[in-house]
């Protein structure tokens, strides 16, 4: 159904689009006080709409639609909306009345939808100068495009759009545990923390689960600020639901007091049964338990993944380096590559979700 208003205005301002004006009805001269009914305008007259600004970035002279959102018109061509959009093609077959209110001449459809998200989806389905198609291979995306992205797309049934955000996210919130344990990853997408919030409901509105557990974790490093939600294209503001909320308060507390017991684990104070220098080993694995609260305050700095400290024995210049044998150092990675599999198998549950298909590791 297409959207219109029919609220009348004053005369547009230089800068805008003056989209039709109604004008002041004569009074009847047999009725000086104006009490009697008001003749209606003809049915062929289009209904007005308030003043429009012309988007700068969208507005193709050429355009044979014009989408208006909070006052901003964007004019761009129905082919393509309809080529790719089942939503906007079903619409555009409808037969529309002939109060349809026009633009500079150009039907036009009111959506609902904030203006600067629309403008992040016109940026991928109509590429202007200096905008990038929508992808992995053509750099950084930020989360601000990436959400308005998939819920457009997932509103307008653009499939192969949607499949394309739903990569960028899985691929930054990954259900692979090989990504999640590697020191640095380079991803599509940059983020913070705030940005799992969008991330989470997103995962919620197209039923996309293996983001949830990451989106969750990378959320706990928020602090209280969650409770105001993430700030989308510096105007909207968006929150989490009173349930996840609870996950993830809950979630975070489970979690550090889970990864807390498997560090002392990693560095506890036995050696591999074929040391043959039981005694020097031993007395770095001392050291190395009774200043464990160093390694926890990075973990609680940073609660997204379980640090990597065992290779601390092998890197050259580092403190630890050489000071356990060959066969200590081989017990202790074995050990922290457990207790990650461990800690990884266990993060859905941590924050109270179903199972996640393909998410569990075997242990090594």
């Amino acid at each position: 159904m297409i959207q219109v208003s029919s609220t009348t205005h004053a005369r547009a301002p230089p800068n805008t689009i003056d989209t039709g004006r109604a004008r002041k009805r004569r009074r009847a001269t047999s009725d000086p006080l104006n009490h009697g009914p008001q003749p209606r305008p003809p049915a062929s007259d289009p209904i007005p709409l308030q003043p429009l600004f012309k988007d700068p970035e969208f507005w193709f002279e050429d355009g044979s639609i014009v989408l208006v959102a909070q006052g901003v018109a964007f004019r761009v061509y129905k082919r393509i909306l309809a080529e790719h959009s089942p939503f906007f093609r079903d619409m555009f077959q409808i037969p529309q009345p002939a109060r349809m209110a026009e633009v500079d001449g150009c039907p036009s459809v009111v959506l609902t939808d904030p203006a600067q998200q629309l403008r992040h989806l016109l940026r991928v389905l109509f590429p202007t100068n200096g905008n990038l198609v929508f992808g992995k291979c053509h750099g950084v995306i930020t989360m601000d495009s990436v959400s308005a992205v998939a819920r457009l797309s997932h509103k307008y049934q653009i499939d192969q759009l949607l499949a394309q955000a739903l990569a960028i996210l899985t691929e930054f919130y990954t259900d692979n545990f090989n990504e999640w344990i590697k020191p640095y990853r380079e991803t599509t997408l940059v983020a913070n923390s705030l940005d799992a919030v969008s991330a989470i409901n997103i995962a919620h509105l197209t039923n996309t689960p293996s983001i949830l557990p990451l989106a969750f974790l990378h959320a706990t490093r928020s602090g209280s600020s969650i409770m105001r939600g993430c700030c989308r294209d510096d105007s909207l503001i968006e929150g989490l639901a009173y349930p996840d909320l609870e996950r993830l308060f809950d979630g975070r507390v489970m979690f550090l007091q889970t990864v807390s017991r498997s560090v002392a684990r990693i560095f506890r104070p036995q050696v591999d049964p074929a040391c043959k220098e039981s005694k020097k080993c031993l007395k770095v694995l001392l050291e190395k338990a009774r200043s464990v609260d160093e390694c926890l305050e990075a973990l609680y700095a940073n609660p997204t993944r379980v640090r990597t400290w065992a290779d601390a024995f092998r890197v050259p210049g580092h403190p630890m380096a050489s000071r356990l044998c060959e066969c200590c150092c081989d017990m202790v990675e074995d050990r922290e590559q457990t207790e990650r599999q461990n800690v990884w198998n266990d993060i859905p549950r941590m924050f109270g979700l179903e199972p996640v298909e393909g998410w569990a590791v075997e242990l090594e």
